[in-house]
């Protein structure tokens, strides 16, 4: 089967897929309600729930749709139905949009390897897809809950019983909302609250959820307290609401400063294609470049930096970086002797650098072993050995059946009429005749020029010397076309530099969660605010409230927590030596004196009298965070295009230039 009939194939599949995809789009507008809906007697003639309980019997969708109905409950606590019903909508939404764009890319691929890249390529987008869905519906739910928390604010005002007020907003809040705030309410009014608290944060969707119920409990638990006239528990509920507000105009930000980046990102590798037609069609010598082993090579280079690209986008624009890093397959690669023994062998024999990757694991709370990481860097060096093997392979198959198949004369045939294309494809053919039969051979040029005469093939003796010195020419070229040391010598280097590449991604995700450094100082002092007028609250308290709401210092307090016991001071000095991040020393120092000597009101007394400042500072520094990121984004994007420019515009236009001044030179030098 030739690569045409494949893409054929292919296409008929997609195009099948798509037409399916846009009947059940259509029948998703027709049956689809409003949000509000409630399940009734008539949830068997649902399409979409219908769909749900089909497709879940197909062992490749139920595994994708249980993914996605996984990050759909996190935020919404609907029942069953409703749960479904989104999941399937989610599923039909990102499959349909991914089907009809790979339709698209294939019926305007010409060759097999773009179709891959196509598909690649419609995998990102899918997963773009995945993630604007899941987003949108955390940034409604968080609007939902800043709604919420006013109409707490107002019944809470009117009896001062906060389980009461939690309860009077449900009916007024979002129906997503109000399946939140109905577990608050449970969760308050808990007769083992403990328990049934440790259970919500386990499972809340935010931090701002979390902070909201624990600031509750602690009010439920030692009462509330008037500062300055004003109520603690209202004042706080601002603060909150404040940082709500903070984290909508954030993530508003970013999407605007991102919009359209991954796209930028993507498109040069599908520029490729209309670049090589319009080169050749003004110089028809490039077809050299652009079909022989140069084009190949850059192609997978651009393919390369591309997909780098676009990861580094995504992780600048979103907040994964706090995640964990996927390591199943490692998990499970462990699991087996040979992988487990390399690995225990690297480990002892890099035993210092090990310390050093697992601090910088534990800093970046990637949740992920050493042993685990380690694999993870001995798997992508020996890819990348494979594969930079089978990119030389290929640049060597392709140069040979070039010269087999094909001519420049052939290719430029279309744009030249001089050039005969039928007496070109008998030379072409008379030539491989006689390169199959010599080819690994010793051959001269005397041998050819018997041969050719004795065949009898051309007609006169300087047709035939020409005819003997081109097949020279293309022997010595098919011959050279061989696995050589220097390109195994190569492939090491790759798979070493590619040995560090999950280290130098470490390093990455480091500088990212250091642009945010600022931010979650500055939401400490926030808790910090809401904490200090509480009666018996103590300063290991405080570090638990600030380890639950952190990201970035999270693994450095806990570690601060764990050796408390031994010692409270010893283990914040310890703490500040870890950390040594100004903003978060400064907190630390505070703590240390309030531990020691004054009282944690007084400790952080600074920051209610500078409430203001730190809050518009704090306004700042978001910015100047989020525009820093969108530098960085800017820059990473444009990236593949300017690549492409250079290594697929000009670098030939270069190089055929060159060619061409050295023939010419050559032709004055034989006239002279």
């Amino acid at each position: 089967m030739n690569e045409n009939s494949l893409l054929a194939i292919l296409t008929a599949v997609l195009v099948l897929t798509f037409v399916i995809a846009v009947v059940a789009y259509c029948l998703l507008l027709k049956f689809n309600k409003k949000n509000n809906i409630q399940v009734n007697f008539k949830i068997k003639k649902d399409f979409l729930y219908t769909a749900y309980g089909a497709a879940m019997k197909f062992t490749p969708l139920k595994k994708y749709m249980t993914k996605v109905r996984r990050r759909i409950e996190i935020l919404d606590l609907s029942d069953e139905w409703t749960i479904a019903r989104k999941t399937m909508k989610f599923t039909l939404m990102s499959l349909g949009v991914s089907a009809l764009v790979l339709t698209i890319l294939l019926t305007f691929s010409e060759t097999l390897y773009f179709a891959l890249i196509s598909v690649l390529t419609v995998y990102m987008l899918h997963n773009q897809i995945i993630k604007m869905l899941v987003d949108k519906l955390d940034n409604k739910l968080l609007k939902q809950f800043e709604v919420f928390l006013a109409n707490v604010r107002h019944h809470y005002h009117e009896h001062g019983m906060i389980d009461e007020a939690i309860y009077d907003s449900i009916d007024e809040s979002g129906y997503e909302m109000s399946l939140h705030a109905n577990r608050m309410y449970e969760t308050l009014t808990d007769s083992n609250i403990d328990d049934s608290l440790d259970r919500f944060n386990e499972c809340a969707p935010n931090k701002f959820m979390r902070t909201f119920v624990a600031m509750s409990y602690l009010v439920l638990r030692f009462g509330d307290k008037t500062i300055e006239g004003n109520s603690n528990y209202l004042t706080n509920l601002n603060y909150l609401k404040q940082e709500i507000n903070m984290e909508l105009l954030r993530r508003e930000k970013l999407g605007y400063m991102f919009q359209s980046l991954s796209l930028i990102s993507v498109l040069p590798i599908f520029t490729l294609t209309p670049l090589k037609n319009w080169a050749v069609n003004n110089i028809p010598e490039l077809h050299e470049y652009y079909d022989g082993a140069y084009g190949f090579v850059v192609v997978v280079l651009l393919f390369a930096i591309v997909i780098l690209a676009y990861q580094l986008i995504i992780k600048l624009q979103s907040n994964t970086e706090y995640s964990p890093i996927s390591n199943k397959i490692y998990k499970a690669l462990l699991k087996m002797p040979p992988a487990r023994y390399i690995t225990e062998v690297v480990l002892q024999r890099k035993y210092s650098k090990s310390l050093k990757y697992e601090r910088l694991l534990r800093k970046t709370s990637a949740q992920m072993s050493i042993n685990e990481f380690i694999l993870k860097q001995i798997v992508y060096a020996l890819l990348a050995f494979v594969l930079c093997n089978a990119v030389f392979v290929n640049v060597h198959l392709i140069s040979r059946r070039n010269i087999l198949y094909s001519s420049l004369n052939l290719k430029m045939a279309d744009n030249d009429i001089n050039i005969d294309k039928t007496a070109e494809l008998k030379i072409i053919e008379s030539d491989r005749k006689y390169i199959k039969e010599y080819k690994n051979k010793k051959v001269t040029f005397q041998i050819l020029e018997d041969r050719l005469f004795l065949d009898g093939e051309y007609g006169n003796s300087n047709h035939v010397a020409i005819a003997a010195k081109r097949i020279l020419e293309k022997i010595e070229t098919y011959n050279a076309h061989n696995y050589k040391w220097w390109e195994l010598l190569l492939c090491v280097v790759v798979a070493c530099v590619s040995y560090n590449i999950p280290y130098w991604m470490l390093l990455f995700r480091e500088r990212v969660l250091k642009m945010s450094m600022e931010d979650e100082a500055k939401q400490f002092h926030t808790i910090i605010l809401m904490l200090m007028h509480i009666e018996r609250i103590h300063v290991e308290d405080i570090l638990n409230w600030l380890e639950q709401f952190s990201d970035i210092f999270k693994p450095s307090i806990q570690k601060c927590i764990n050796n408390f016991e031994y010692g409270d001071r010893q283990a914040m000095e310890q703490l500040i030596i870890d950390e040594p991040y100004p903003p978060f020393v400064r907190i630390i120092e505070n703590l240390i004196s309030a531990a020691d000597k004054i009282t944690i009101e007084e400790a952080f007394d600074e920051l209610r009298l500078e409430r203001e400042y730190y809050q518009e500072k704090r306004k700042q520094d978001n910015e100047i965070m989020v525009n820093k990121k969108g530098m960085w984004g800017k820059f990473i994007a444009f990236i593949p295009m300017g690549a492409t420019i250079i290594l697929y515009i000009i670098s030939p236009f270069i190089m055929i230039s060159s060619k061409k001044l050295m023939d010419f030179s050559e032709e004055i030098k034989t006239i002279i």
